[in-house]
């Protein structure tokens, strides 16, 4: 553990999910820190500045992440510290894939709250692979998915912020606009990511990257938080 006190992170950006989580997790380990995130943006933050987080609940769909490039990349930087995909996208295919990409466990979002407290506790005791109720037995990640997943790790979060807006259609000065910096830094950005992708191009790198994102199944709908 990163300290005598757990430090556990909710990536998630609805307000009444990560309150759902924030109750089951404060009726398990009472002493913990909790710490909070709605964005990717606001997960680098967190991590930076609490280095020694026990334990990261990730919403599949955060803003600022394509698919699974916010798990690939803190599996990456934080190899240590578990991390529990929860998603209303429960399909197998994305279970299989969420586990492939270093996944502790995966959580519907409809999971009842024992069940998402029995996982909570067991990835806590080092068990991996865990999907209560779920199937996992779709396709899985592919070896690009796998490669990029491996590239993405390396990125800072500000070359991994550049690489989302890529993904999201922005020019460089776009970019730079957004990121409140010179034109020139975003070029520098573009060259490193392109370098750590194994690319040449924008388009190559979008067709990479877009290898970690996952469709939503037909007519989901966000259940209720628990």
């Amino acid at each position: 553990m990163g300290s005598s006190t757990l430090s556990i992170l909710i990536a998630d950006d609805h307000p009444l999910f990560r309150g759902a989580l924030q109750q089951v997790i404060a009726q398990l380990y009472p002493q913990a820190e909790l710490l909070q995130a709605a964005s990717v943006v606001d997960l680098h933050r967190e991590v930076e500045q609490h280095r020694g987080i026990d334990l990261l609940l990730l919403d599949l769909h955060m803003p600022g992440a394509l698919g699974f490039s916010a798990l690939s990349w803190f599996v990456g930087q934080y190899p240590g510290t578990p991390v529990i995909m929860i998603s209303a996208n429960s399909h197998p295919e994305t279970v299989r894939r969420a586990i492939d990409h270093g996944a502790a466990g995966f959580l519907s979002k409809s999971a009842e709250v024992a069940d998402m407290a029995a996982c909570i506790e067991q990835v806590m005791g080092g068990a991996r692979g865990l999907h209560p109720g779920l199937d996992a037995g779709g396709r899985g990640a592919s070896l690009q998915s796998l490669d990029v997943a491996d590239a993405l790790s390396t990125l800072t979060p500000q070359q991994f912020r550049v690489a989302s807006m890529l993904v999201e259609g922005l020019l460089n000065k776009q970019i730079a606009y957004e990121l409140d910096v010179k034109e020139a830094t975003i070029k520098a950005h573009m060259t490193e990511i392109f370098r750590k992708l194994g690319v040449q191009s924008r388009t190559q790198a979008v067709l990479a990257l877009s290898s970690l994102s996952v469709e939503p199944p037909q007519n989901l709908v966000e259940p209720p938080p628990p």
